[in-house]
């Protein structure tokens, strides 16, 4: 088994190769190559892979392997002078919390022993720092249960390790098998779907997601797949959540959990959704009815939604369209729709690029700017090279207001077009102040959406 193979069993689907100025460097075996025309746009693809794609992302300049599962600087590589080197720093880095790692390769690429060590259920370089881990087979207090074999939990968390590792049956199995309702961070949209009785909504965009959801200072909370950048402290404060009541499972633990864990009260009893759908939704609702230019935030996703159907996937980045897309784009499977835990500039486009490389239809890209500058006219250029067709949205002030009629067939014709296609839309973000109302202020990103950006302003009901 190759280097390349190793890694492809890691979840790692292709490398990006970057830019060498001397000689060309050693290609890697046994997975695909993908050669970036400049670093920025290789460092932008690998991103978008590592914080939003399936598995981990991998850069090779013929010498240094990075990978990646956020974007955090790998700092200065390691050597490892066998495949065995190699699989200890992965497991070492890991074990660290670190997001990236860069290891020298001194050794042949071709041949040699598989590396050494167990396989890993989540190939995520980051680890799950919220709570005590949780181990099957274990002894620990039940909650209350009267049978000690039971754990009752009151609600689970789940990140994006969880689809990192192909574990997302398996958590729909779990709170199937358990009553439990799941709270997916932002970043694993479509663990379950946006009607189903275990899916209490998407949480860690703001401050107040856990509480509403059922967070308290007496619940037991469950996380698994939990990266250490996906939900702030802030939203475990808001809820008074007590860190020896919270559980860490790693993804692989789910079958054992499942045999062991139920729901203090299971989803549908009481009738009624956690207040977390229900004050999003009194604000979403009226909002996705109304559909007159400029636009709204949350009718533009679904215009989106509606449009693309199973054709392709959204891809967006840390700003106000991301944790618009992010609240109010309905999910109906898996990967359509991506919003990372970190990411720069240029990370939407770059995930649009890998929805075509990959083989998942027209990626669209919601960002909050033109992309006139820095990165994004560059990976654009990228696409048109690749003959990958993408279609990036902006949502700001600039271009004509446009119905959700007429937004959606300048869309669809977008989608139809081959090649890359640019359209401004205007957005009215007047409602923020409601979101931040009923949920309290953005902690996604740092903190770094304002509570009211800057967007078109239109008259009428909106603007009351």
């Amino acid at each position: 088994m190759t280097v390349g193979d190793w890694l492809g069993s890691h979840a790692v689907r292709f490398v990006v190769e970057t830019p060498t100025a001397g000689p060309p460097g050693r290609p890697l075996p046994g997975l695909r190559p993908v050669p970036a025309p400049d670093l920025e746009c290789a460092l932008a693809l690998a991103e978008a892979e590592g914080t939003m794609g399936s598995g981990l992302a991998a850069l090779w300049d013929g010498e240094v392997l990075t990978l990646l599962s956020r974007r955090v600087d790998a700092g200065e590589p390691v050597t490892a002078r066998s495949p065995a080197q190699l699989a200890a720093a992965f497991e070492r880095a890991r074990a660290a919390g670190a997001g990236a790692l860069a290891v020298r390769l001194d050794f042949d690429l071709d041949s040699g022993p598989e590396p050494a060590g167990a396989e890993l259920a989540d190939p995520s370089l980051a680890p799950r720092l919220v709570g005590q881990r949780w181990r099957p087979g274990t002894s620990q207090s039940n909650g209350g249960a009267a049978d000690p074999g039971t754990r009752l939990v009151d609600l689970v968390l789940a990140g994006r390790g969880v689809v990192r590792a192909g574990a997302v049956p398996a958590l729909r199995d779990f709170a199937a098998r358990t009553g439990l309702g799941v709270l997916n961070v932002f970043t694993a949209k479509g663990v379950f779907r946006w009607d189903s009785p275990h899916h209490l909504g998407t949480g860690c965009l703001q401050e107040r997601d856990l509480a509403l959801a059922g967070g308290a200072p007496d619940a037991v909370l469950v996380t698994v797949g939990l990266d250490a950048d996906e939900c702030p402290p802030a939203v475990f404060a808001a809820a008074g959540v007590d860190p020896a009541r919270v559980l860490s499972l790693e993804p692989a633990d789910l079958p054992a959990a499942a045999e062991v864990m139920r729901a203090r009260r299971a989803v549908g009893e009481g009738g009624e959704r956690p207040a977390l759908y229900r004050d999003l939704a009194a604000v979403a609702g009226p909002l996705y009815a109304a559909t007159d230019a400029p636009l709204n935030p949350a009718a533009a996703a679904t215009d989106i939604a509606t449009v693309l159907g199973e054709r392709g996937s959204v891809w967006t980045e840390p700003g106000p369209a991301g944790l618009w897309i992010g609240r109010t784009f309905s999910t109906v499977h898996l990967g359509s729709v991506r919003v990372p835990a970190t990411g720069r500039e240029g990370l939407a486009i770059a995930g649009a690029i890998l929805a075509g490389l990959t083989g998942e239809g027209v990626g669209v890209a919601v960002v909050d700017r033109p992309p006139r500058t820095g990165i994004p006219p560059a990976l654009l250029d990228w696409a048109t090279s690749l003959g990958i067709s993408v279609v990036v949205e902006v949502w700001g002030e600039r271009g004509v207001p446009r119905s959700s009629a007429e937004h959606r067939e300048r869309l669809s014709a977008a989608l139809a077009a081959p090649g890359v296609n640019v359209l401004e839309l205007p957005i009215d973000y007047s409602a923020q102040a409601a979101l931040t109302a009923a949920a309290g202020p953005v902690v996604a990103w740092g903190g770094r959406v304002a509570a009211e950006p800057v967007g078109a302003r239109p008259s009428g009901a909106l603007a009351e």
